[in-house]
């Protein structure tokens, strides 16, 4: 398999992915900007992993476990950052593509770093988002589920904020976005139905 290699939203070379047994083996070739030190992560999802660092011609082979990629590679990024605590990432958050940004594990869950025009994306959880200086970089920054999800909204009143029609009990909660006609009526309790 072959995957593009970015720099933010920049092509910078080819990545191709080969699976040997346990293991993948990585040849990767970047085209641009050589003259500063770039670092080549791989990763799915919201896992990202350290490959290294090309030669002085852009060349790079890794060899890393299957077992620390279990979904496979979707990603290829190259980033001039120092190796540390928070890993250059490329992907979706609700369901936007995200061209860069920098995620890190925590116990509480993923916190996802995204720099100003990227953050741009998600006007929805901009006030869920507060300011951190990073990498000599500032960075709007998010703290998602530990699966990678957002975390429920609250609205004014601390109510969840997928709207839902409630029907006495926890049981009968329907979304409010249900056509009338998939709502099923319930022998008995007419005032459900479609037709009235």
């Amino acid at each position: 398999m072959e995957l593009t290699v970015f720099e933010g939203e920049r092509q910078v070379g080819t990545l191709n992915v080969e699976p040997d047994g346990l293991f993948y083996d990585f040849s990767c070739q970047l085209t641009q900007s050589r003259e500063q030190i770039r670092r080549v992560f791989v990763g799915y999802g919201w896992r990202s992993e350290y490959l290294g660092i090309p030669d002085a011609s852009g060349a790079l082979k890794a060899r890393l476990p299957k077992k620390r990629l279990p979904d496979g590679v979707s990603f290829a990024v190259a980033a001039n950052v120092p190796r540390g605590e928070w890993l250059p990432w490329r992907g979706e958050a609700d369901g936007v593509p995200i061209a860069e940004g920098y995620i890190r594990c925590t116990e509480e869950g993923i916190d996802l770093l995204l720099p100003p025009q990227e953050a741009l994306k998600l006007p929805a959880w901009a006030e869920d988002m507060h300011t951190k200086t990073v990498l000599g970089r500032e960075f709007a920054m998010l703290t998602l589920l530990p699966d990678g999800t957002l975390p429920e909204r609250k609205t004014e009143k601390g109510e969840d904020t997928d709207e839902e029609i409630f029907n006495g009990n926890t049981v009968d909660r329907v979304p409010a976005d249900v056509a009338p006609d998939e709502r099923g009526c319930v022998e008995g309790r007419e005032t459900d139905c479609t037709d009235l």
